[in-house]
């Protein structure tokens, strides 16, 4: 009886498996003043989409340099057509919209009638406000923004042209003809494919012509009567100078003339803009969150007169 009795199974009967309950997943913490308060953890966020933006923005200019001696004094008539394009893409399903603003912090007015924007891609909220712009996912290539045409006058411009002439010789019947080129120390980039020609006057016997021994590749065309030089780049803050030499006809010059040169420069940049046009991008509300990846690139072409 004693054997039975302390053989008897203890386990007693076996406990039932409870299924997963979500309470369990929760933290209670108690209160001192109450029964126990229910915490929840903060949800993971939603990670905001990433737009990759990169802006173009080219510029063909025309420009006619005044002939003044003081370097401070000298400015430039410009007439100057630009283009504001872009690309733009994302891994999102459809392209989140942005704002994006352009102006010209040097003529804010004028920016108000000489920038055109896209109707396509824009909502146009006024020209100097942040302007919502929505890309189909479908274009993937470049499109246009903006366009801008703008005559100005300009103190300070990427490239500066002086000239210089004299005679010299027994009856000063020689004259030298020298042309400095000064690229802007302020330039992001260097001047790119640059020709100077200088046209030859009346005044002087094409024949005679000897260009001075320098930088650059300098032929003298007889059939246009027209000096060229071409360098590939000159350097930001740099300065060139090309010369020549010819024989004046002294009998259309007095003895204190001296020959008038023409000179036409053309050049490239492919950092820099003449203008100072500015293009901002920004998330368009906090109702559209995105991450913005926003790239530049600027480029000019230039067509630079110094007249007679």
């Amino acid at each position: 009886m004693f054997d039975a009795y302390f053989n008897k199974s203890t386990e007693g009967p076996k406990r039932r498996q409870m299924s997963h309950d979500p309470l369990d997943d929760l933290v209670f913490r108690r209160r001192p003043s109450s029964g126990l308060q229910q915490v929840k953890f903060p949800t993971r966020r939603k990670k905001a989409p990433r737009v990759n933006v990169k802006i173009l923005i080219h510029e063909e200019v025309a420009a006619t340099q005044d002939r003044k001696s003081s370097l401070d004094d000298v400015s430039s008539h410009v007439m100057l057509d630009g283009t504001v394009d872009a690309i733009v893409s994302s891994l999102h399903p459809r392209n989140p919209p942005f704002s994006i603003r352009i102006l010209d912090p040097d003529y804010p007015e004028e920016s108000q009638n000489s920038i055109q924007f896209n109707s396509k891609m824009l909502t146009f909220h006024g020209p100097l406000e942040y302007n919502t712009i929505s890309v189909p996912k479908a274009v993937r290539e470049v499109f246009n923004v903006a366009s801008y045409h703008r005559s100005i006058t300009k103190q300070i411009m990427p490239v500066l042209v002086q000239s210089r002439v004299h005679r010299f010789g027994e009856n000063l019947e020689r004259c030298e003809v020298a042309v400095q080129i000064r690229s802007n120390l302020n330039n992001i980039g260097n001047l790119k494919e640059i020709t100077l020609a200088v046209a030859v006057p009346p005044t002087i016997i094409g024949k005679t012509i000897r260009i001075v021994p320098g930088p650059g590749n300098g032929e003298y065309d007889d059939l246009r009567r027209v000096i060229l030089w071409k360098m590939k780049e000159l350097n930001h803050g740099s300065s060139i100078v090309f010369s020549a030499e010819a024989t004046v006809v002294t009998s259309k010059l007095l003895m204190d003339d001296l020959p008038k040169f023409p000179i036409l420069l053309r050049c490239k940049s492919t950092e820099d803009t003449v203008s100072s046009i500015q293009v901002d991008c920004k998330q368009l509300d906090v109702d559209h969150p995105i991450t913005l990846n926003v790239t530049m690139e600027r480029s000019f072409q230039l067509l630079h007169r110094l007249p007679l």
